[in-house]
């Protein structure tokens, strides 16, 4: 088979010519396998017939070739940008691609008469300004809360902020200056504006020496109450600012990678407005080391389509002109691509970032170890996946079992999954247990999708009633059941069963890296179940307080939970808000509302 891939493609490239372009490789159905660009399209794909030359994965990829499609384009940066382009529209099977295309939280500053700070992520919309990347939503979060505390500025959406007649909670909290109902003028929230606007674009330091100065003039005076406020100001200022470091003006980001055994750790640090405002971190198996430097340029191609391009881009190792050109075509500006040597802060960032880099490959290698040592005591020979079950309840009522899976490279999160359990058998551990691992295998064995092996959290009883749905469903899969052992989870004293031995206990040493995996899988496992749980009990609980309002039916409860999201929402919703909601007249309005409040309305 990989000769008559590699005869189609001899054939193909008679066909074409010297020109730089892009070449999809297509299989028998016509799906594409790979994309790559050359600047000389002959010189490239000749290189594929060449079967001794080329690594196990490309191999296997031109075994499976029926045809090659080329597009000439004017030179290499065109080539560029088309190879990243149909990259994104066909996910190629044999491309690296990264896999998290969740884009980068941004905090964004509306343009209106009051304007809204908020955090954002996707496609930028004109009219807006925007400050970032960060590398978490979490981290905007934070950010964004220390900010409301210093300029007041709202975070509402319009359509809320345009119907308030009074201010919300974030006003009483000090978070908001309450334009919605006129607390501020336009001028004064104008001028909150630009401080916010100041110091995200570099002149932090600037208005923390003005905010000084005020809180003193204030203390002469023995105004304290606004000295304090002022106070608290630059305590939050202070906080923010202490998670940056000062970086040259230019937005300059730093690049570097760490490559072994076909494994490629890439750390990306992005500066912007004088400060690191976050970093990404990419580990990619099987990459081959002859494609290594092409392997690279797509990968900060596919980045810089997420993230707008910088003034300058510092790499650990040389690329070639067409990135810098293609990265320039994508920001609209010239781009500079700057390759080592370095000095001064550039060169210390570099060698922080490069042993980052490293870092997260040792790191991996070994976790690498640890799973072999896994797969070892399992008697597993590829052990691609585990699956972990966990199961929770209160006092037999709202019970959930809980699924997670993990593989060499950490959880799989599209694996998981959460289970309603039937309320007879709420309670009975051995058969919630039996009941959510018959779901999910039948799942499974039908869509061929049957993990290598099972670990439970129980001991040898959990063990006998999964062993009993194994042979009953006619499944040979690897199963370890983790015991609490002499003590709770928390004293490290667990003891395994295996089942190809299940009357003989292991014992693991309590201090080592596999001990601690196996309580990582128990521990999100139990997370995942419990949260499950949480989740299922306070829906039901809010579901339940509904139906004890008096003439409340199901229509007249969707309406309500359409109107305002949530029962939490509804509890405190004023009398006037709730005979807003469409087929609520005052009679009925007011029973909803007294049953929130428990107490009569005149």
């Amino acid at each position: 088979m990989i000769r008559q891939g590699h005869e189609i493609i001899k054939e193909k490239i008679k066909t074409f010519s010297h020109k730089a372009g892009v070449y999809r490789m297509l299989d028998a159905d016509g799906k594409v396998l790979y994309v790559g660009k050359a600047k000389d399209l002959i010189h490239r794909l000749t290189n594929y017939t060449h079967p001794e030359k080329l690594s196990f994965r490309i191999r296997e990829m031109v075994a499976h070739v029926a045809d090659v499609v080329v597009i000439e384009t004017a030179g290499e940066t065109e080539a560029f940008l088309l190879e990243n382009e149909l990259i994104k529209q066909y996910h190629p099977y044999y491309n690296i691609l990264l896999k998290d295309d969740k884009s980068y939280p941004y905090i964004a500053l509306s343009k209106d008469t009051y304007p809204r700070l908020f955090k954002y992520r996707g496609n930028r919309q004109k009219g807006n300004e925007y400050f970032g990347p960060f590398d978490s939503g979490e981290g905007v979060n934070r950010t964004l809360i220390e900010l409301q505390k210093l300029f007041g500025l709202r975070s509402c959406r319009d359509s809320y902020f345009t119907n308030r007649t009074r201010p919300c909670l974030m006003y009483q909290i000090k978070r908001c200056s309450g334009p919605c109902c006129a607390k501020i003028t336009p001028s004064d929230y104008q001028k909150s504006v630009n401080q916010a606007r100041a110091f995200l674009t570099q002149k932090s330091y600037t208005i923390q020496e003005k905010l000084q100065a005020k809180m003193l003039e204030f203390s002469q005076n023995q105004e304290y109450e606004k000295a304090a406020i002022l106070r608290d100001k630059i305590a939050a200022l202070n906080r923010i600012q202490g998670t940056s470091q000062m970086l040259p003006s230019v937005d300059t980001d730093t690049i570097a990678y760490a490559f072994k055994n076909e494994t490629l750790s890439l750390q990306v640090f992005f500066h912007r407005t004088d400060r690191l405002t976050g970093h990404q971190e990419y580990l990619i198996p099987h990459v081959d080391a002859s494609e290594l430097s092409e392997t690279l340029s797509n990968l900060i191609l596919q980045i810089y389509t997420q993230v707008p391009p910088p003034d300058v881009i510092c790499t650990s190792w040389a690329t070639d002109a067409p990135l810098a050109n293609a990265l320039g075509q994508l920001a609209g500006k010239k781009v500079q691509v700057s390759p080592p040597p370095f000095r001064g802060i550039r060169d210390d960032w570099m060698k922080q970032v490069q042993l980052s880099a490293e870092r997260v490959l040792n790191t991996q290698e070994n976790k690498e170890k640890i799973w072999k040592d896994f797969a070892t005591l399992l008697d597993v020979k590829n052990l691609n996946r585990v699956d972990i079950f966990d199961n929770s309840h209160l006092q037999g009522t709202n019970a959930v079992g809980a699924i997670v899976s993990a593989g060499p490279q950490g959880f799989l999160k599209n694996f998981y999954r959460r289970y309603n359990v039937p309320q007879e058998l709420a309670g009975d551990d051995f058969g919630m247990m039996r009941y959510v691992l018959k779901r999910r295998l039948q799942r499974a064995k039908n869509d061929s999708a049957l993990p290598d092996a099972l670990l439970l959290d129980g001991g040898k009883g959990q063990l006998s009633s999964v062993m009993h749905v194994l042979d009953e469903m006619q499944i040979n899969l690897k199963v370890l059941a983790m015991a609490k052992g002499a003590g709770q989870h928390d004293k490290g004293l667990e003891i395994f069963y295996l089942n190809s031995d299940p009357d003989t206990p292991i014992h693991l040493d309590l201090k080592g890296d596999l001990m601690h995996l196996l309580q990582r899988l128990r521990d999100e496992a139990h997370r995942f179940a419990i949260g499950s749980h949480r989740a299922k009990r306070e829906k039901n609980m809010f579901h339940e307080r509904l139906e004890d309002i008096e003439d409340i039916g199901p229509k007249r409860r969707k309406m309500l939970m359409l109107h305002f999201g949530s029962v939490r929402a509804i509890s405190g919703a004023s009398l006037e808000q709730i005979k807003n909601v469409r087929g609520f007249n005052e009679k009925i309005a007011k029973k909803v509302y007294t049953f929130f409040h428990n107490s009569a309305i005149n």
